[in-house]
């Protein structure tokens, strides 16, 4: 029936399907989620169990051997993350509160803006960038899980995040960054496994939450969308000053990842004040995800043709010397 294929066709199917299913279950037949035994501990409660493996995956795809450039572009593009993220989280908390504003809590905010779509980044390096873009990911999918968003909250004191906490997400990823770069086959072994970790994290999360969430999240998911995605021309601009050689893959920092529709609740495991806004994150995370994954690509090319256009009027205006000389 080729189900996987078809759930990987569909823009974050692997995240989004399950965790509609399980929110459609849940909703109508909940006492299947509590049946009790491996059943709910996989399906119900796991969620913290498959992000411990997720982060030891992301781990091993970190490759230390990259240097040079890829290292350089991939710093750059986590560092601005970070801090562009980090900071609209900030001046929106220190303005409005842990609420936010327009329905947007600063933990969404947060959660959105420090992650974007590792996938998608890699799929545009193929028509829009060159070997040390696609390289760069092995840095920058370091924002992939949980913990870049959970320093952003701590930093900007919009969390209380305990250091073991902290502590407890850096674990899985190093033992993931030493044996993916010892051992190669164990590499391989993780990307193999990703597909399935996700679809059964995704669907534990689900599993918590019920088909209201969906309704009531749905225009500000969009809205988060359409706020991530209006930071692409920030992150062009931005990049693009750290570069020799311009580039318009800066504004693939303008997407939301799937994966961040699971980062609110593994957050308020380390901070439950946050809690109450998990069911509403999670699914405008998931919105804002399909929005920018349309959108993005949209942008990157137009840049991208701009880009071309000013280095082609640029090379008109450098008169051919050779020519001359050979005129005189």
């Amino acid at each position: 029936m080729n189900i996987l294929n078809k759930m990987q066709k569909v823009p974050g199917g692997l995240i989004i399907i399950p965790l509609l299913a399980a929110i459609l279950i849940n909703t109508f037949i909940p006492s299947v989620m509590s049946v009790g035994g491996p059943t709910t501990a996989l399906f119900k409660e796991g969620s913290s169990a498959m992000m411990g493996i997720f982060l030891l995956i992301c781990g091993s795809s970190i490759n230390i051997k990259q240097a040079g450039l890829p290292l350089y572009k991939g710093s750059v593009l986590l560092g601005l993350k970070f801090v562009v993220g980090a900071g609209i989280g900030w001046a929106v908390g220190l303005m409005f509160g842990p609420e936010g504003i327009l329905g947007l809590s600063t933990l969404v905010l947060i959660s959105a803006l420090t992650s974007s779509n590792s996938s998608l980044y890699i799929a545009l390096c193929s028509d829009y960038g060159d070997s040390s873009d696609a390289g760069a990911i092995s840095v920058l999918c370091i924002k992939d899980g949980p913990f870049v968003s959970m320093v952003a909250l701590g930093a900007t004191g919009l969390a209380s995040i305990p250091f073991e906490s902290l502590i407890a997400m850096i674990i899985p990823l190093l033992i993931g960054v030493v044996w993916g770069n010892l051992d190669k086959q164990f590499r391989d072994l993780c990307a193999k496994a990703q597909p399935l970790i996700i679809i059964i994290m995704s669907f534990a999360i689900g599993a918590n939450s019920n088909i209201n969430t969906i309704f009531t999240a749905g225009i500000t998911g969009i809205l988060l969308g359409l706020i991530a995605f209006l930071t692409g021309f920030l992150f062009y601009f931005l990049y693009n000053l750290f570069l020799k050689k311009k580039t318009a893959l800066g504004a693939a920092l303008g997407t939301v990842a799937a994966s961040s529709a699971l980062t609110p609740a593994i957050i308020a495991e380390a901070d439950p004040s946050l809690q109450r806004f998990v069911d509403a994150a999670t699914a405008q995370l998931a919105t804002a995800s399909i929005i920018t994954m349309l959108l993005c690509p949209l942008l990157i090319a137009f840049l991208d043709k701009r880009l071309k256009k000013k280095r082609n009027i640029k090379e008109t205006k450098i008169p051919d010397i050779s020519d001359n000389s050979s005129t005189a």
